[in-house]
């Protein structure tokens, strides 16, 4: 009897089993996003995640910026007031969770509430029909661009309200499952250029995802330094991405001993060519002060601009002109980073830098929610950051990092206060000589010790290629 209940309770688990759900692909990210809000995806995970869930009233693309959900908008005639009329067209959502998402960038506090500062108001007129107010003066292509960005993203209203995400963009959430998987799944016409289901798991080492890759039980992952002379990562399976970022060392400036000719010798300090040439593997391009070069080359039109350099005698003399000076070569410094491989390896090589010219550096390896919450209070002598720019301009890399009513979280995390910079990153029309002066007045300052801009290299699976669509995705 015993024999028999035993195959009939096998005979259960065999055939009673949960089926295993099937993913078209298997994405690997290094960590867990805090949240799915897009008032608050400013990290690497957050900003991947936002591609395939948000979308916004406008959108970004290789066409320019656009939107799907508009059939006409005109400026309103108005003595007063800069007043823009929209009228949505048959696929757009609601016009209540447009007003309701919108009103969100206003009324609540989030990082980069600074960048809207040109919104006043939003206000839905019927189902199809909306009204929006600016900052007198504000240029369409501004408001256009940050209400293309996903932190504008349109979220469903009533669905919100119930703590559950009803988002607008390619893919809708299934399951989020913390730091184990989020599973997403296609939400529009079946589409040949994009799977119908992707489950991103949570991968903080890569060896793990390398592991799983060779298993193939992984079609993208995200490949440290260390691990591009692999044979699997050749040309036809690596996908690289250029000028998308600028690694850094914030500089605390709340610190009164960290004055410009300290500043000045760290960034003399710093023997970046070497160490991008045999730590980084030439895996990696120089800047000129915050800018990828690529920037640089566009908006000069041909003026000249002087690479950063490397001279240690040169800085211990600025070293010897500082305000703390010498007590300051006896003072424990703390550098901090974030305790993965790759960037203790590089806080490291820059720390022997800092000792070579008479400084006292202590490392400090710290989780990344500990490490950014933390630097965004203030705290620490020297941070090991990476900004990944939200869309294709070179102000992203100029307003959010340098902006002094920005300080902390909101993107200036070495928390700069310039009076000259702000003025100019607050004008309603700005050009290229604007952005220059805002560069060169960054790097006589130096807020930070200036790095590079890494190289984001991804391997991915047979399977990926296939979606051509995705590459822009990673």
């Amino acid at each position: 009897m015993r024999t028999l209940s035993l195959v009939f309770f096998l005979l259960s688990l065999t055939f009673c089993r949960k089926e295993t759900p099937h993913f078209d692909l298997k994405i690997a990210l290094p960590s867990d996003p805090a949240h799915l809000d897009p008032l608050f995806l400013t990290d690497l995970s957050g900003q991947k995640l936002a591609k395939f869930l948000h979308q916004g009233l406008f959108v970004q693309d290789a066409k320019g910026i656009h939107s799907p959900w508009i059939l006409s908008y005109k400026k309103l005639l108005n003595p007063k007031k800069e007043l823009w009329q929209i009228h949505l067209n048959a696929n757009a959502p609601s016009a209540k969770d447009i007003e309701y998402s919108l009103s969100r960038l206003i009324f609540e506090s989030y990082p980069r509430k600074g960048d809207y500062h040109f919104l006043l108001g939003v206000s839905s007129r019927s189902e199809t029909e909306l009204e929006l107010e600016f900052k007198v003066g504000t240029l369409e292509s501004e408001w256009k661009e940050k209400l293309s960005l996903p932190f504008a993203s349109i979220l469903g209203k009533e669905e919100w309200k119930e703590d559950q995400l009803k988002s607008y963009g390619k893919y809708k959430l299934l399951t989020w499952k913390k730091n184990e998987y989020l599973d997403l799944e296609f939400q529009r016409e079946e589409n040949s250029n994009f799977p119908k289901r992707i489950r991103f798991l949570i991968l903080p080492q890569s060896s793990t995802s390398l592991f799983l890759y060779r298993k193939q039980q992984l079609d993208a992952f995200k490949l440290t330094d260390f691990l591009l002379s692999l044979p699997e990562a050749n040309s036809e399976f690596t996908l690289t991405k250029k000028g998308r970022s600028v690694q850094y060392v914030a500089i605390n400036q709340n610190n009164p001993c960290f004055d410009k000719h300290f500043r000045r010798a760290l960034n003399l300090s710093v023997p970046r060519e070497l160490i991008i040439q045999k730590l980084l593997e030439n895996h990696a391009d120089l800047t000129y002060g915050p800018i990828p070069l690529e920037y640089m080359e566009k908006i000069a039109k041909g003026k000249s601009w002087k690479e950063p350099v490397y001279d240690k005698q040169l800085a211990i003399d600025e070293l010897k002109q500082s305000t703390c000076y010498p007590k300051i070569k006896s003072t424990s410094l703390e550098f901090r980073m974030r305790g993965d491989d790759e960037n203790q390896a590089k806080g490291r090589a820059i720390k022997q830098a800092l000792e070579e010219i008479g400084l006292t550096i202590t490392l400090r390896s710290m989780e990344k929610a500990s490490l950014y919450k933390e630097n965004g209070e203030g705290k620490g002598d020297f941070t090991l950051l990476t900004w990944y720019s939200d869309f294709d301009s070179v102000w992203n890399f100029l307003d959010p990092l340098f902006h002094p009513e920005k300080v902390g979280n909101g993107g200036n995390r070495s928390f700069y206060r310039n009076p000259e910079v702000g003025k100019i990153l607050n004008q309603p029309f700005k050009n290229n000589l604007n952005a220059l002066q805002v560069i060169e007045r960054i790097n006589e300052d130096k807020p930070w010790i200036f790095l590079w801009s890494i190289q984001e290299n991804y391997l991915v699976s047979k399977d990926f290629l296939r979606y051509n669509a995705l590459v822009d995705f990673l």
